[in-house]
């Protein structure tokens, strides 16, 4: 399924989004609100159990880079907003699973395996189904490159995202430290969710 040959009606049939509300690829243009959305949504979440010099770390420059790199490399990775038509809502990323980002782990399967990251929803627009919609494009994504599975590293205190990936049905195959912006070390679960199950969300 090509979001980009979408409609306004299909959108809300398909990712049952409210009128006005559509999917689409992000390009370079859009990498500074991306980045002010990253941060809005990273503040509001990870403020609950992040230590501030983490949090401090969090600009929209450090996010505009992180961005700026996920378009760039368009072949492997597919970056998406939600949109309103007049401003961006939300943003995320989903690729091949990448192995020199993630911990070591033997317990996943790599075999045609994605990954899901950097999914963000404005905090004053959480709750109204826009995180499930984000997730179903993010996965059809996924089903478009052949991918089996879908894996993504979330911050193990991280209650909001791990209550949501498992009411979509992802499982925790494993846990390790991790490093965060290169010195930070916490605790990180993996999810796994089948990429075929995108098609139990409709």
């Amino acid at each position: 399924m090509n979001l980009t040959e979408l409609d306004e009606k299909a959108f809300v049939d398909v990712f049952n989004l409210p009128e006005k509300i559509t999917i689409k690829t992000a390009s370079t243009a859009d990498i500074e609100v991306m980045a002010l959305v990253t941060k809005a949504s990273w503040q509001a979440v990870f403020s609950g159990f992040l230590p501030e010099q983490v949090l401090a770390g969090g600009t929209v420059e450090f996010f505009a880079t992180i961005w700026s790199e996920i378009i760039k490399n368009s072949a492997t990775q597919t970056a998406l907003l939600v949109t309103d038509g007049r401003k961006i809502l939300g943003c995320g990323a989903a690729g091949n699973y990448r192995r020199m980002y993630n911990p070591v782990s033997q317990k996943i399967s790599r075999a045609n395996a994605g990954e899901l990251y950097r999914g963000y929803i404005l905090p004053s627009h959480q709750n109204r189904g826009l995180g499930q919609a984000l997730l179903k494009a993010r996965l059809l994504k996924r089903y478009e490159q052949g991918c089996q599975s879908a894996y993504t590293w979330i911050y193990e205190q991280n209650q909001q995202a791990r209550r949501f990936y498992e009411k979509h049905g992802a499982v925790n195959p494993d846990q390790a430290q991790e490093v965060t912006m290169n010195r930070f070390m916490f605790e990180e679960v993996c999810y796994g969710i089948e990429v075929k199950r995108v098609f139990d969300f409709w």
